[in-house]
């Protein structure tokens, strides 16, 4: 990792020289630490100079890896789409300009664009491959690369560990042709998404919502400086709801994420302005997405205070009504993580459903969806995870908050008729099936210590699972990366899932469940109980946990 001939090309690396030589040394050298890979969830990562960092050099890297992917194919084609990030329009330009290089007939989006609009264009164009230039909701110094297959999920383990594996044969990244981006356009190897396809996907969701329920019903908006304005405006005007309030400082494109602590809608803070602006003009729904428009998050006024719904508050909530409201001429099908709360099995059962459990990442339910198509008996109506991502519709195949938003603004609309909220509706549903609740913690372990360190957390607790926590007995672990389910007594069955690094373990009355982050340097503990006290009996699990 030749530190110098990396900075003596800096000037070409996208990477600002000045940003670079103001870092700390510690920083500076953890760039160089490691070889940024293409992973489960793709790349993500810090933007910076070095090989463990995403600049021009790994991301033209990662573009002849695909390349080589699609050697195979006759006529490879790819459709590339970018976020509102740093320099989310230099690396899609980078990557269609090595591709356009190698024979690959590129379709760029011409202006910013969401996640799940990019799942959209990939099976509209019929492409061998997609590529979403985000970090999703992650902080401003980090951006990313999803890679997509030709149904529009993002790739699942066999084939993404094929590109990881070309990806990572590529030795002298200083030297990846490239074309010149202007003269691939001009001889139309590069072209760009057509307007009437844009225009095809916000069409289908109108579709399929039909009309929302004329009250006055209020709702104020923030794409959180992302990718969801103009689209969610446009669907709204298109639908005929007009009472909607923008939060203007958050509807501007910008990396930096200003006026927000977080650009994640799983975060309370995420709604500070708008909740001010909420009570400022007396809505009832406040609704942001995050950058890359795939995840949603929801407060909702209830009894005059603003109530933030978890994402598996938010998913049973979707669940309920798309069960009510399917047609029964087919089983229903609900896709859910293996994180994500058990009240779901319970209600999809209740309406005759059947509900499918995944490891965590949407490209597994995006692969359950895939092998439904052909099925005539069976019908997908809900893919969701706690982490606030929802599909309702498979003309997508990722989490797609632009269809939620005004799936979620119709239900609380017909509520308003019916003098209730969301929270009344969500009550109902503990009222019937038990109060499952639930509390996740996200414990942050930066640079290559950290990443040994989460290693360590995960072996402790792998090799000394305890008998009992905190009062409760546990009655079986399931460890996912040895795919193995052991029970109290000692008895063991396999665990007919992929291999993943999560270890969950469950009680009489509820789970936790262990799991290291494939996008963030981070380690996820999940709580979910049946308990009126969750926050105080998560603490001291996590405390446990955490304190070793």
């Amino acid at each position: 990792m030749n530190r110098a001939l990396w900075e003596s090309n800096i000037e070409n690396s996208f990477v600002d020289p000045q940003s670079y030589y103001a870092l700390s040394e510690s920083e500076k050298s953890d760039g160089f630490a490691d070889i940024l890979s293409f992973g489960t969830a793709g790349i993500r990562g810090r933007v910076g100079l070095g090989p463990n960092r995403l600049n021009r050099f790994t991301v033209e890297k990662t573009a002849l890896g695909i390349v080589n992917t699609l050697a195979v194919l006759s006529e490879p084609s790819v459709v590339i789409g970018y976020d509102t990030r740093h320099l989310s329009p230099e690396f899609s330009k980078a990557m269609a300009s090595v591709m356009s290089q190698h024979g690959v007939s590129v379709k760029l989006t011409k202006q910013y664009t969401s996640t799940p609009e990019l799942s959209f264009f990939v099976r509209e164009y019929d492409a061998s491959l997609g590529i979403m230039i985000t970090a999703s909701h992650n902080p401003p110094e980090y951006n990313g690369i999803k890679v997509y297959g030709p149904d529009g999920a993002q790739l699942t383990d066999e084939p993404a560990a094929l590109l990881s594996e070309n990806i990572n044969a590529i030795e002298d990244i200083f030297l990846i042709e490239s074309r010149p981006f202007d003269a691939a356009v001009a001889d139309e190897s590069i072209g760009f998404v057509s307007k009437e396809v844009e225009q095809r996907y916000k069409d289908c969701i109108t579709k399929f919502i039909g009309d929302i329920p004329r009250s006055d019903l209020s709702v104020v908006f923030s794409s959180l400086h992302g990718t969801s304005v103009p689209v969610v405006p446009e669907l709204f005007d298109a639908l005929g709801f007009g009472r909607y309030t923008l939060v203007e400082d958050q509807s501007t494109p910008d990396g930096d994420f200003p006026t927000t602590i977080s650009p994640n809608p799983e975060n309370p803070e995420a709604f500070d302005l708008s909740k001010a602006l909420g009570e400022n003009i007396g809505a009832d729904l406040l609704i942001a997405t995050d950058p890359d428009a795939d995840r949603v998050g929801i407060a909702v006024r209830h009894n005059g205070e603003y109530v933030h719904l978890n994402g598996n508050q938010i998913g049973i909530l979707l669940l309920k009504e798309r069960l009510k409201n399917t047609p029964q001429d087919k089983t229903p099908v609900i896709i859910k993580s293996i994180v994500t709360s058990d009240l779901g099995r319970k209600i999809a059962e209740d309406y005759g459903g059947e509900l499918i459990e995944v490891l965590t990442g949407f490209k597994y339910i995006g692969e359950q969806i895939e092998l439904l198509e052909a099925d005539t008996d069976r019908r997908f109506i809900l893919g969701y995870e706690e982490s606030y991502g929802y599909l309702l519709e498979p003309f997508v195949r990722d989490k797609d908050a632009l269809q939620i938003v005004p799936y979620v603004t119709s239900m609380a609309s017909q509520l308003k008729n019916e003098g209730r909220t969301l929270v009344d509706a969500l009550e109902e549903i503990y009222s019937r099936y038990g109060r499952r609740m639930e509390k996740l913690y996200s414990h942050t372990f930066e640079g290559t210590s950290g990443g040994e360190r989460i290693k360590e957390i995960m072996s402790q607790f792998r090799n000394n699972t305890p008998l009992e926590i905190e009062k409760r007995e546990v009655i079986c672990t399931e460890d996912f990366k040895t795919q193995t389910r052991t029970f109290r007594d000692g008895r063991t069955e396999t665990i007919q899932l992929p291999e993943a690094d999560v270890i969950k373990v469950h009680f009489r009355d509820g789970w936790i469940a262990l799991r290291p982050s494939g996008t963030e340097p981070k380690i996820k503990l999940y709580v979910s109980l049946d308990s009126d006290q969750i926050e105080q009996e998560a603490k001291l699990i996590n405390d446990m946990i955490f304190s070793v």
